[in-house]
């Protein structure tokens, strides 16, 4: 069964589908700036060749150094473990198994706008913003190392005993082999500006969308392409109140949009 693709003229038409999608339904969003960009996280794309094994071992020895580097920085008392760290350092750069999803649908589809195809992977200049639409629970419902647990299944969270198949440290042999979704520690204001939830990659580099329970199923993920100016994407987010700033609650973003606001 193949992915259920879509195309959209622009913002407007964007938005009008989603909102005759059924309701009643968790969806989480996820913008990226091209099409031809899979939905593979950051440490798995880096990792050539790929193995399991390496990949929870790098995971390991990054965490390590960002515990290490990155303590005197937290609010005194603030908790160490091994996932919270993870969430963090998905947010700060450093190369992880996660990848950011956003309950928010227009927060998605800023970072579908943000993106510059000169320095995009694909070599094209020529990308197209994409919004990527995801049904966490029938995701989690369909991955086989959940098989059992039926309707008691929904979007995991850190403290379930069902996420220790996918924890930093897993032993090899007992690495789950495909994607699931969780909620993260909200432990930054871009986590928390942003909606942010996850999805945590198993030991199979496999790309998402050619994850078993998407190809067997066409209600899990859609890939909506945007067939307008970035420019104007962002034209029309700033109008429901998406700039920078909002997305990105610091400085940095306080000053892009005063920036942009008097200098234009």
């Amino acid at each position: 069964m193949p992915l259920k693709e879509t195309s959209v003229s622009d913002l407007t038409e964007l938005l009008s589908h989603l909102l005759s999608l059924p309701t009643g339904v968790a969806r989480w969003f996820r913008g990226q700036g091209c099409a031809s960009r899979r939905l593979q996280p950051s440490l798995v794309r880096k990792l050539a060749p790929f193995d399991s094994a390496r990949l929870l071992e790098t995971e390991l020895r990054l965490i390590t150094r960002f515990r290490q580097r990155s303590l005197p920085l937290w609010p005194e008392g603030y908790p160490q473990r091994d996932w919270e760290q993870l969430f963090a350092m998905q947010h700060f750069g450093v190369p992880t198994r996660l990848l950011d999803w956003s309950e928010n649908a227009l927060v998605g589809a800023y970072f579908a706008a943000s993106h510059q195809p000169t320095q995009c992977e694909c070599g094209t200049g020529s990308c197209r913003p994409t919004l990527w639409v995801l049904d966490p629970v029938r995701l989690n419902r369909l991955n086989p190392r959940l098989d059992g647990y039926g309707e008691a299944i929904r979007i995991l969270a850190t403290s379930d005993a069902a996420i220790d198949s996918w924890a930093p440290g897993i032993e090899d042999a007992r690495f789950a082999p495909w994607p699931v979704a969780l909620f993260g520690t909200h432990n930054s204001a871009r986590i928390v500006a942003q909606q942010g939830t996850f999805t945590v990659a198993g030991k199979n580099d496999t790309a998402m969308e050619d994850s078993p329970a998407v190809v067997t199923h066409s209600d899990v993920l859609e890939k909506i392409c945007i067939d307008d100016s970035q420019q104007n994407i962002l034209n029309g987010l700033k109008l429901l109140g998406i700039t920078r700033s909002a997305v990105f609650p610091d400085l940095a973003g306080v000053g892009q949009d005063i920036a942009e606001a008097e200098m234009n």
